[in-house]
């Protein structure tokens, strides 16, 4: 048997996610266009989100659709991937466990659910995310978990078995 492999999840496993802040941040910038009833699902798991976290929806569609959303606010778009993706915070303690199981011989992978938006995002504040063995983005499978032709084209793109995995995420529907 090889070396077991470690898969990451991104949010709430390497980073932590504040959602509630994001729409914070959104809110302020809709002013009274947004209805007060917005909640953090109609934005951060909306269509358009899934789709552009599946890879079907570019980036630029996808911040024009959230303006739509958010009732046409007079922002710049760069304004509103600024608050999009204002919904990380550092967790040190996970992005070093992801160190120390690079140090230990192990394969160390991403595994996640993420936009282009986000992942530019965080990949220039975390270091680590360049370390790992491999990423395997969902915009770049065209394909979101829990679906499992996500895991089975990361199996298949990285050469490994799920029997050699050991897999990290924060929601139990991901895993089971």
């Amino acid at each position: 048997m090889r070396t077991p492999s470690v898969l990451f999840d991104l949010g709430n496993v390497l980073v932590r996610l504040d959602l509630e802040r994001g729409l914070g941040r959104l809110r302020h910038l809709a002013g009274e266009r947004v209805p007060a009833t917005l909640e953090q699902a109609q934005l951060f798991f909306s269509e358009a989100s899934l789709a552009c976290n599946r890879g079907d929806l570019p980036p630029e569609a996808f911040i024009a659709t959230l303006a739509r959303q958010l009732g046409d606010p007079a922002v710049l778009p760069s304004q509103l991937v600024e608050a999009w993706c204002d919904i990380f915070e550092p967790w040190p303690q996970m992005e070093a466990l992801a160190g120390e199981v690079l140090a230990a011989g192990h394969h160390a992978y991403l595994a996640s659910n993420t936009d282009p938006l986000h992942f530019a995002h965080l990949s220039a504040q975390m270091p680590v995310l360049g370390r790992l063995t491999g990423l395997h983005l969902s915009y770049e499978a065209r394909a979101i978990k829990p679906d499992p032709s996500f895991f089975l084209s990361l199996l298949a793109r990285f050469g490994l078995a799920a029997s050699e995995c050991v897999y990290l995420d924060d929601r139990a529907e991901h895993v089971e």
